[in-house]
């Protein structure tokens, strides 16, 4: 039995145990890195679509306010012209207006809520992403050890294999 050959064995299959640990190691970080990064990217998306639904519900009040102008100064004009704006054509032209200004609302309520939908499953698809690559790195781990071991059980083998031939 050759001590330096029984040295050399031992030294190989311990660098290469800890070597495929630490290779497991690493990715799971990287992986790590990667599911944290999506966590914080699906946060943006959460504030973003926030964002977005209140500044257009901020537009819907100032569109709103804009309406009341014009229709007062509808009546107003009317009135100028010696027209009673609680009937006939000036009501007509009031309720043409009220309706075109719900149908806006609403058109514009629908978008801002659909627009927020969207970035709310953005940060959705980005924390799915993130918890698999949470399950990656966890894999990476599990598999540098799984190297390890390997590299242990060949190690004893050649062991076994040099004291078996001394």
């Amino acid at each position: 039995m050759d001590p330096i050959k029984v040295a050399l064995s031992v030294a190989s299959t311990a660098a290469s145990a800890a070597t495929a640990v630490a290779q497991g190691r690493q990715q799971e970080a990287v992986f790590d890195y990667n599911a944290k990064i999506n966590r914080r990217n699906a946060e943006v998306a959460d504030v973003a679509a926030e964002q977005l639904y209140q500044t257009e519900r901020l537009k819907i009040q100032k569109f709103q306010k804009e309406f009341k102008k014009l229709q007062s100064a509808t009546k107003q004009g009317f009135r100028y012209n010696g027209w009673i704006a609680d009937g006939g054509t000036p009501m007509l032209v009031a309720l043409a207006n009220a309706t075109e200004a719900d149908e806006e609302i609403a058109i514009r309520d629908l978008n801002a809520r659909v627009g927020r939908q969207e970035l709310k499953e953005e940060g959705v698809a980005l924390r799915m992403e993130a918890e698999l690559n949470t399950m990656y790195g966890d894999q990476a781990r599990m598999a540098g050890v799984a190297r390890a071991g390997q590299s242990l059980l060949s190690g004893a083998t050649d062991m076994y294999n040099i004291y078996r031939n001394a």
